[in-house]
């Protein structure tokens, strides 16, 4: 007890002698906290809005305007961390985690010298990032406030430019030219950007710098004769930069050079962008998939100008300025975007275009006729040259009306390769043949995050579906993208773009009112951002050299990501040989087509100048254009004679094929489809008019959208298609039905510990081909085991979709039903709050990539274990709630299908007990339903 006493007697007379000491101690701690507090350095922070989450030491108070709330998050607070992990993986609508303010984003430095420095004024910004929720707050504002319906464009407001801002940062570290024209960065000059910088330039391959053996080998392959010459070709000094202009680089790419690393193409090409990329004509507005509206871009022949540099961010400022609180002011773009669209001078940018029908999705069949299959290019011409005289042309028409000229003048055989991929990247992993060579670029991680590629490609096909049902144009699922709705209304997950047709007319309209326009999504509901961009020879109907077999691309300016859309139409391209038994079938006869072929008369000029919308070369046949370059060799360069020479054998290949028609002369070929209303695309894939009409209403991706009359017809022709709906293997995927979804097989294997390797994990006890529902919640948490983190959002996201699709499936293919009790069934399941609030099976690729990097953050500072429960305590609540609507869905009691009967308010239709039963006990013999198409 003595020993206690004098233990703290001990203690207590040298906290008195060192008192003073241990007060400076505690107030020099405090001090650096602050210090490091407002320079911004304790969570060493890439983004602004980071800062509200971290300093858990000095969280400021909640500031509020008149009508807002600033959303602060405290790391100290479990519950905010675990928000943002709920948030980041299974909250895929369009709302924000926080709020975006000018005091802590835009005027907080976020990288270089200055970072953490909070500026006095906008008119102090070298650089900002170009926050959706900044961008649409201002120049939303800026149209209603100056009632005008023009706005000053600039690449720098709507694509992503953050990697690129990281060089605009530098004060010290000098870059040039070759910097970016080199296959491969310097190590040396990219270590110091990086220490200015204080961050990894890039994170894509950036480990790859660090293995010695690689670099030395990637570095020792350059020439340095040719990297001058790249750079002349390529790269040109900045004048602006130099004397001294903000938001510059020392140098301006004019031309893209294609065969560089992928992290170094990035920057090369957003420079590129930014310097020299074409302005869109327009940008056309989103509301939701209701409506769209067009704003109109000021032409200007010199650089962009920014919303800094255009002044109009200054001028937000002033008007917004009864709204500061502590200097801040909050960018609320949602409530901006629905003031736009209340506000009366909205209406006239609202889009509202002749013989397009905005009411098509409400049908649940949509007839088509031949004549959307046909286009009179040369009254088109006439009708646009007309109103030039005598009042003049829109952009979008004047620029549609050159098109057609130019179009009607392009022989097939000549026709040039408008559309441009970066395939020429040096890393096949970086996917540049199926990338945009414009807008390729890596993203936060595109690379290695499977997870963003997927948001990426979701969000392109749900706000391409949008769009087309807001401006009332048809187009249709097909090819790969038809094969993977036909499971489970998504794609494939292993397919890298889309397919969609629509009839010639309906490219047309495209072309017309829509080419070079940005088209922007809802912002309520995503950030999506894409250009819509039609080829410039769309009257040239046949395939030719092959090499303009896509007419239109929907291109994601932020990864290059596109969606193909081609045009049917009537051509002169012979049917291929699986056409013949359509027509035997359509014209109920006994003949086969070759004998039809033969009995139809045809004399070679029947009816068909009246369509032959061409004029010099073009009416050319590939012999006679042949013959004219042979015998005129100096009219003609070296690239023109191979296009000809290509067109030339890919004509005589078709002469010896299986194709009834091959034997005919073209304008013989083309009068003969007309007749069989046989309809194809450049690329020569044919359909019939039966085959495609009446399309069918469905929901693809969570949204509307269209598929052909006959989908299994239509897949038949290009694909070997299973006849049963199950368990299936296909190219190293197994596609589980239980759990309405594609895996990779070797994931599944390990999962499902299959070959026992897994200690700790527990073996299903059925097996795969035929899951009991025992196993599915076990299956789960064996993914959760395994680290198959993401693989299980995607599943959980796309459980609204999939299970309407299910229930479609059971009743398209239930052949107890009539087709009249189908499409009553089929209106009901549409009319159902589970179609109206099927949520997005992807997150919003902006949102991904921002929640991502501030749950990066978290893992610098919270320790494993905290954030193993977290993770842990998220994914049992949606393993539990996935497996509740499975369970449901089995039993078939699922709540969602009690729908309400529009006709007696009192009447519930329960569509549980609707159509087959895909998982009952005689499920081996009714799966069978993807044979032939059904009737429905």
């Amino acid at each position: 007890m003595l020993s206690v006493r004098r233990f703290f007697m001990y203690v207590l007379r040298t906290l008195r002698v060192h008192l003073k000491k241990i007060i400076v101690i505690l107030l020099t701690v405090q001090l650096l906290f602050i210090t490091i507090y407002a320079l911004d350095g304790w969570s060493l922070i890439t983004d602004g809005s980071w800062k509200s989450f971290t300093a858990p030491f000095f969280q400021p108070l909640t500031p509020t305007t008149k009508n807002h709330t600033y959303a602060v998050f405290d790391l100290k607070s479990t519950d905010s961390i675990t928000r943002l992990y709920d948030k980041m993986n299974f909250d895929t609508s369009g709302k924000w985690i926080d709020t975006y303010t000018l005091k802590n984003d835009l005027l907080t430095m976020k990288m270089g010298p200055d970072k953490g420095r909070v500026l006095d004024s906008v008119d102090e910004l070298t650089y900002y990032n170009n926050d959706p929720r900044l961008i649409w707050s201002v120049v939303l504002d800026h149209l209603l406030a100056s009632d005008s319906n023009e706005y000053e464009f600039s690449w720098y407001d709507w694509a992503s430019f953050e990697s690129l801002n990281k060089l605009i940062a530098l004060k010290d570290t000098n870059v040039s030219c070759q910097f970016l024209c080199e296959s491969s960065f310097d190590k040396g000059v990219l270590e110091s950007v990086e220490k200015e910088i204080q961050e990894p330039l890039f994170i894509t391959n950036r480990n790859k710098y660090d293995e010695e053996v690689w670099y030395n080998r990637e570095r020792g392959m350059l020439n340095s004769n040719s990297v001058r010459q790249i750079v002349h070709d390529h790269c040109k000094e900045n004048d602006a930069y130099y004397k001294g202009a903000p938001f510059e680089l020392p140098f301006i790419i004019r031309d893209i050079y294609g065969k560089l690393r992928p992290e170094v193409y990035d920057f090369h090409a957003k420079n590129h962008l930014l310097y020299s990329g074409a302005m869109p004509l327009s940008l056309t507005v989103l509301d939701s998939d209701k409506d769209a509206y067009r704003i109109n871009l000021k032409e200007n022949d010199s650089s962009q100008s920014n919303i800094v540099q255009s002044n109009i961010l200054q001028e937000y400022i002033k008007r917004h300025a009864n709204e500061m609180q502590n200097g801040d002011l909050l960018f609320n773009h949602t409530s901006v975007f629905e003031k736009f669209l209340r506000h009366k001078s909205t209406k006239k940018r609202k889009l509202e275009i002749e013989g397009l029908d905005k009411t098509i999705f409400t049908k649940e069949y949509l007839d088509l006729s031949p004549s959307d299959f046909h286009f009179d290019a040369k009254t088109k011409i006439g009708e646009l040259e007309a109103k030039l005289r005598s009042e003049g042309l829109s952009l979008h028409d004047t620029r549609y009306l050159q098109s057609l000229q130019t179009s009607i003048r392009t022989a097939p055989a000549l026709q040039k390769k408008y559309f441009a991929e970066a395939s020429e990247v040096a890393d096949a992993t970086a996917g540049g043949h199926h990338r945009d060579k414009r807008f390729l670029s890596l993203g936060y991680n595109l690379l290695n995050d499977p997870q963003e590629a997927e948001a990426r490609l979701s969000s392109i096909i749900r706000t391409f579906q949008k769009f087309t049902k807001a401006n009332g144009l048809i187009s249709w699922l097909s090819h790969g993208t038809l094969y993977g709705y036909l499971y489970n209304g998504l794609k494939f997950p292993w397919d890298v773009d889309h397919d969609l047709q629509m009839p010639i007319r309906h490219l047309h309209y495209l072309s017309q009112y829509f080419n070079q326009s940005l088209i922007l999504e809802d912002p309520r509901e995503g950030n999506g951002r894409y250009l819509l961009d039609v080829g410039s020879s769309i009257t040239v109907r046949t395939h030719g050299n092959g090499e303009n077999n896509i007419d239109a691309r929907f291109i994601d300016i932020d990864s290059g990501i596109y969606i193909d859309i081609t045009g049917l139409s009537v051509s002169s391209d012979a049917a291929r040989k699986y056409m013949a038994t359509f027509v035997e079938e359509e014209e109920s006869s006994d003949r086969n087509f070759t004998t039809l072929i033969k009995d139809y008369k045809l004399d070679g000029n029947e009816k068909f100048d009246e369509v032959d919308d061409s004029e010099g070369f073009a009416k050319y046949t590939v012999y006679e254009l042949r013959e004219w370059v042979n015998s005129h060799p100096d009219d003609f360069d070296k690239s023109e004679k191979d296009l000809v020479t290509k067109a030339y054998k890919k004509e005589l290949v078709m002469s010896k094929s299986d194709s009834p028609e091959r034997e005919l002369p073209p304008k013989q070929r083309y009068l003969l489809n007309k007749k069989f209303n046989l309809f194809n695309c450049r690329n020569k894939h044919f359909s019939g008019l039966s085959i495609l009409s009446p399309l069918r209403n469905t929901m693809f991706n969570g949204v509307p959208a269209f598929i052909p009359n006959r989908p299994i017809t239509a897949l038949k022709n290009e694909y070997m298609v299973p006849s049963r709906y199950g368990f299936l293997t296909f190219q190293g995927k197994v596609y589980i039905p239980e759990l309405r979804y594609w895996f990779s097989f070797p994931d599944v294997k390990k999962f499902a510990n299959l070959q026992l390797r897994e200690p700790k994990i527990t073996r299903l006890e059925s097996p795969l081909n035929d899951l009991k529902f025992s196993d599915v919640n076990l299956l789960l948490t064996n993914m959760m085991d395994c680290n198959f983190h993401s693989v299980f959002a995607s599943l959980f996201n796309s459980l609204n979709s999939t299970v309407y699709r299910l229930k479609e499936l059971e009743i398209q293919y239930d052949g107890g039903l009539s087709e009249e009790e189908k499409g009553s069934l089929l209106k009901t399941l549409r009319s159902g709050e589970l179609s109206k609030n099927i949520k997005s099976p992807e997150k919003d690729p902006i949102l991904y990539i921002y929640e991502r990097k501030l749950w990066g953050k978290v893992k610098e500072i919270l320790n494993a274990a905290n954030i193993y429960n977290i993770v842990s305590q998220v994914e049992k609540e949606k393993i539990e709630e996935f497996v509740k609507v499975s369970k449901n869905l089995f039993e078939r009691n699922l709540k969602d299908f009690n729908i309400p009967d529009n006709d007696n308010d009192k009447t519930v239709i329960d569509l549980n007990s609707k159509g087959l039963n895909l998982f009952g006990d005689n499920k081996k013999t009714t799966n069978e339903i993807f044979g032939s198409d059904k009737k429905y």
